[in-house]
């Protein structure tokens, strides 16, 4: 009986142990299904994160040098392949880590813009390409935001908070506008008084191989010589746009001050038909030696910092208003 018993007894122990093996397994099994299943779960969630981002293509110079203010270059697909000119634009560093550089202006292809999948087309209309882009791109579902072209700082300022707040920092474009706005109002404050000003004409290529052109309305030189305490010699013409620049033109113009536009540091070869006439040698600025030059992207090619190049040309055109310095540029 005893026997029996003590059997009996350690037959229930045995049990028992089995029994806290098996319980002590399947709370590990599930801590450790637990812990499995937070790794696949941390995936997802910061892969939306990433994908979300916002994909632009600036197809015109003066949106791309503007959005990327705004964003990184890896988050822009596609770029007008002028960006890469320090002459031309200040973010060209920046512009050189984009990874599809395209033809712009009159080289637009709808279609390569469509291969890169952008969420976002920016596009400034110029030209009749421009505008066909747009329909073709906006019929294929593409968000296309279009702009005139930049020709005044007002218009400056107001596209960069459009921008802004087509990608999301919506703050920052209306930072950069006030930037540019107290730069005016510091010009302004300083001509203010001025009972004479001089007349200015800039003679600059409007591109490859085009010679000289006499820059005028449109272009946001010729908003910069007013604000800058000037007036455009241009308006001698009665031009409504820049044309292409004739001795006979700038002879009845004689302006105060000529300023050359650089486009790309290789000097001054696209001026060279003026130059070697001789009445070039007749004009007023000429003969006083009142030439200067800026690069485009001070002078002719709108961007953040185009203010900065009209108050450096105030400062060249009235130094007595600057004497303290501070309309200094480089």
């Amino acid at each position: 009986m005893r026997q029996h018993d003590k059997a009996k007894r350690n037959m229930i122990i045995g049990l028992a142990a089995v029994i806290v093996v098996i319980g002590l397994a399947a709370i590990l099994a599930n801590r450790m299904s637990g812990a499995s299943t937070t790794v696949p779960e941390s995936v997802p969630a910061s892969a939306p994160e990433a994908n979300d981002k916002l994909k632009v293509a600036p197809v015109s110079l003066d949106t791309a040098d503007a959005v990327l203010e705004f964003i990184v270059p890896a988050q822009v697909v596609a770029i007008p392949k002028s960006i890469s000119n320090p002459y031309l634009a200040v973010n060209a560093e920046m512009g050189k880590q984009v990874a599809n550089p395209i033809s712009g202006a009159t080289g637009l292809d709808p279609e390569a813009i469509l291969s890169f999948q952008p969420d976002l087309v920016l596009l400034t209309k110029v030209h009749h390409t421009e505008s066909d882009a747009e329909e073709l791109l906006s019929q294929a579902g593409v968000n296309v935001i279009t702009f005139d072209q930049w020709g005044t700082f007002e218009a400056v300022m107001g596209n960069y908070r459009k921008i802004g707040e087509a990608v999301g920092d919506a703050d920052k474009g209306v930072l950069i506008a006030e930037e540019i706005e107290a730069k005016l109002q510091q010009a302004a404050a300083r001509t203010a008084k001025l009972t004479a000003k001089p007349t200015v004409l800039v003679l600059s290529p409007v591109g490859p191989n085009t010679g000289p052109y006499v820059i005028g309305p449109g272009n946001i030189a010729y908003d910069m010589i007013r604000l800058a305490g000037a007036e455009p010699a241009a308006d001698a013409l009665g031009i409504a746009k820049s044309i292409k620049a004739s001795i006979e033109d700038l002879i009845k113009i004689d302006p105060d001050y000529i300023v050359l536009g650089d486009w790309d540091g290789t000097g001054e070869e696209w001026l060279s038909g003026l130059k070697s006439d001789p009445q070039w040698n007749t004009l007023t600025a000429v003969q006083q030696g009142r030439i200067t030059t800026m690069k485009a992207k001070d002078l002719l090619a709108p961007n953040r910092y185009t203010v900065d190049g009209m108050l450096h040309m105030s400062a060249w055109l009235h130094p007595d208003l600057w004497k303290d310095g501070e309309a200094d540029h480089e």
